[in-house]
Formats: C-alpha cells, sequence, structure tokens
C-alpha cells in the first residue's frame, strides 16, 4: 500500500474498523517459513541455511494486490547466497525495485529469528482506524501476549510516554535498531509495517473497475510491480480485500482453503 492513494475512492466504512496483520514463524532444522495474513496479503516465504549463508529460498503468493505480483517470487532467488546472520538482505537499490517489499521484509524476519534459534511463533497486529482526532490504537500480541501497545496520532507515537512525539517514518528504522534488542526491534519494525500497509483501507482499492499501475507515476521503481514491464502492463486485482475488523478468520478454515487452492 501506498501513502499516495487519493486517485482512490474513499472507503465509506474507514473509522469504524480494525487493520489486522499476522505473521507466522515456523523453523525447522536449517529452514525457516515465514507468513504473513492481512487484508490485502496472504503470503509465504521460505528460507534455507548452509555454511552460514542463504542456500535455497522460495515464496508463494495467495492474494495480492496487483496482477503482476506473483511475478517476484522468482525475483527473490537474488538472495541466494547472501549472509544469512540475521540483518537485512543486502539489496541495491536497483534490486529492491525489482523485488515484492513484503516478501523481502518476509525474509529478512525469517533470517533474524533464526540467528536467535527462535521456533514456532506467532505475532499478530491490530489497529484500529483513524477516530475523529486521527487517534489510532495498535497492539502487537506474541502467542497471545501482548507486546506492544501504542497510540499514535497522525502516525506520530502519542503512548508510551518514553516515546512520545516519535515518528513512524523518516529514520525510524535506525532509531529502533539502536534502542532495542534485535527481537523486540523485530516487533517495533513489523507494527511500523502493519501501519504503513493500514493506510490502504480508508480507500476502495479492489473495486470493479481495476487502475493501471502506471496512474502512480511516483511510485515507479518502488517494488517489483511498480518496476520494468510491469510498470506499464499490470493493473490492480480486483475483491482481494478482506476486512478482518471482526478478527483472523479460524485457523483450520484458512488451512482448508490453503489445500483446495493447491497446496
Amino acid at each position: 500500500m501506498s501513502a499516495n492513494l487519493g486517485h482512490y475512492p474513499p472507503n465509506p466504512a474507514y473509522g469504524s474498523g480494525i487493520f489486522r496483520r499476522r505473521i507466522s514463524f515456523s523453523a525447522w532444522g536449517n529452514g525457516i517459513q515465514v507468513a504473513v495474513l492481512d487484508d490485502f496479503h496472504e503470503m509465504s516465504v521460505a528460507l534455507f541455511v548452509e555454511g552460514g549463508v542463504i542456500a535455497d529460498v522460495h515464496a508463494r503468493m495467495d492474494r495480492f494486490p496487483k496482477t503482476s505480483c506473483p511475478g517476484a517470487t522468482a525475483a527473490l532467488g537474488s538472495l541466494r547466497g547472501m549472509p544469512a546472520d540475521g540483518t537485512p538482505p543486502s539489496l541495491t537499490s536497483d534490486e529492491r525495485g525489482g523485488q515484492c517489499t513484503h516478501l523481502v521484509d518476509l525474509a529478512r524476519l525469517g533470517l533474524s529469528w533464526m540467528a536467535r534459534g527462535d521456533r514456532a511463533q506467532t505475532v499478530e497486529v491490530s489497529l484500529t482506524d483513524r477516530d475523529e482526532a486521527r487517534h489510532q490504537r495498535l497492539t502487537v500480541e506474541v502467542d497471545g501476549a501482548v507486546a506492544l501497545e501504542w497510540v499514535l496520532h497522525d502516525e506520530i507515537i502519542a503512548e508510551p510516554v518514553e516515546h512520545r512525539g516519535k515518528s513512524l517514518f523518516g529514520g525510524f528504522t535506525r532509531w529502533v535498531q539502536d534502542r532495542f534488542s534485535p527481537a523486540e526491534a523485530d516487533l517495533w519494525r513489523i507494527a511500523q509495517m502493519a501501519v504503513f500497509v493500514a493506510r490502504g483501507r480508508a480507500y476502495i482499492v479492489d473495486g470493479p473497475q481495476p487502475r493501471r499501475v502506471s496512474e502512480e507515476p511516483a511510485r515507479q521503481g518502488a517494488c517489483y510491480s511498480f518496476s520494468g514491464a510491469a510498470f506499464e502492463t499490470a493493473f490492480d486485482n480486483t475483491g482481494y480485500v478482506r476486512d478482518m475488523s471482526e478478527g483472523f478468520p479460524p485457523r483450520f478454515k484458512a488451512a482448508q482453503e490453503y489445500i483446495k487452492r493447491g497446496a
């Protein structure tokens, strides 16, 4: 999702709902799978590590914003051979433009989890729509236990008071890395990304008349679907958004649907 979505019609239901994002980690031996589920995405990355480097990587997309997004699963292969020490994959600006932001983020999180020796774990984020005072409440739970609680005003932290005035964008990643342990820093960055993606809830981005990617020229080069040939040929997917204001779908139901799609 982008900060500049004004070319989409406003969502009349916005203001009374909740954005939800779940990231699930499942590690085994020398590998880990990281999956994300939210209003706009269902996708996963599996990483295999040997000799301190990424030996292999596979990605899957089941629900995504643009018609071109699945092409990014092959592009993620550029991570093979990179160090697997828990630091973010070192991609150049050109390489990042050819990647899916969310797949790379899942890969980064997976490497970080593996470096700490963490195994199965589920992180769930809930974020209320902005109210009339432009406030939002965010909660991050790890395996059902509350790990973070924020009150935001225009994407600036109002609570907890010790971090009041800190913007979630513009130097946030470096600030988090310098202040928190790697495990806690990951949760803060997961929360930041949830706030970014949730901006899309204010608009109808999957309407019956799909828009061309090229209608957002300011984003050219931002990710796989906004780069190369995709920028001129890709369209929005229609009907892909899932409003999870009432809660996440039951896990067993999600698993059954996953199987039906040919997992």
